[in-house]
């Protein structure tokens, strides 16, 4: 079972998931939100307030501008050494820059234009925690035949 302190979580509020991020900071999944602590804040993402998660393992347009961008300026040196090399500085500088923001999981809000972005220790296991529960929250919010939303017990009725 994953670690509770520090999380300040609610009466009967299940951790399904505490992992650590790249920067240094963590990342918890509950069964009802996703908290994200930094070293002086902790912030909280309702799963009702989520539109969408996707994971993104990396910008390979980017990579691809960079890798040509490196290349032209090996191709300029003979030309002019000093634009040449700093071309392909700049380029297998965009490179690396690309490469360590691999694997972000964004997490888009209702709530916020910009999505959160973060990037997970371990992509797989996040992302595995992650979508089921916002699945689930979403199915128990889906509007009943007179268009209410409500909890649903565990067989997909209606609770009083």
């Amino acid at each position: 079972m994953p670690n509770r302190n520090g999380l300040d979580l609610e009466t009967g509020e299940r951790l399904h998931y505490r992992g650590g991020l790249r920067d240094g900071d963590e990342i918890a999944v509950t069964d009802r939100r996703v908290l994200l602590v930094r070293t002086d804040e902790v912030t909280s993402v309702p799963y009702t307030n989520v539109s969408e998660v996707t994971h993104e393992w990396i910008d390979w347009l980017l990579v691809i501008m960079s890798l040509a961008l490196a290349a032209f300026g090996v191709y300029s040196v003979s030309e002019n050494a000093l634009v040449g090399l700093g071309l392909t500085a700049f380029g297998l500088w965009s490179v690396y820059r690309t490469y360590r923001d691999r694997d972000r999981i964004r997490i888009h809000t209702h709530s916020q234009a910009k999505p959160i972005d973060v990037y997970p220790e371990d992509v797989d296991r996040l992302y595995d925690e992650l979508e089921p529960a916002i699945e689930a929250v979403k199915e128990d919010r889906e509007p009943d035949e007179h268009g209410e939303h409500g909890e649903r017990g565990e067989r997909g009725e209606p609770t009083s």
